[in-house]
């Protein structure tokens, strides 16, 4: 069964906090409220060889790609901007977000 962003909850992130989302469900969509939100933690939730965006990647050909390059603590995003993967963890180093959870 397919589940619309949303229907398994949220949560609104504005300070500098340590955030894992609830038991059994990982974050797969931010929608980026503040202009300037910038991460120190985007923990990607690889599993089964697939393998997302985050502060931490993977750079091979077997991973998130040759060359692909982690989310810096400076990288500064937009506001009104989404990010989707699967994420397991999420630290604000600036900005606000709403972070919309799927099942594990």
């Amino acid at each position: 069964t397919q589940i619309d962003i949303g229907q398994s909850g949220g949560a609104y992130l504005d300070d500098t906090g340590a955030f894992t989302p609830p038991t059994g469900k990982v974050v797969t969509a931010i929608y980026i409220v503040a202009a300037n939100t910038s991460f120190t933690t985007l923990t990607p939730a690889n599993d089964a060889n697939i393998f997302y965006p985050g502060t931490s990647v993977t750079a091979s050909a077997t991973g998130n790609g040759v060359n692909a390059e982690a989310i810096a603590s400076g990288d500064n995003f937009p506001a009104d901007m989404w990010i989707y993967g699967r994420f397991s963890a999420i630290t604000l180093a600036d900005g606000a977000i709403f972070a919309y959870f799927s099942e594990e």
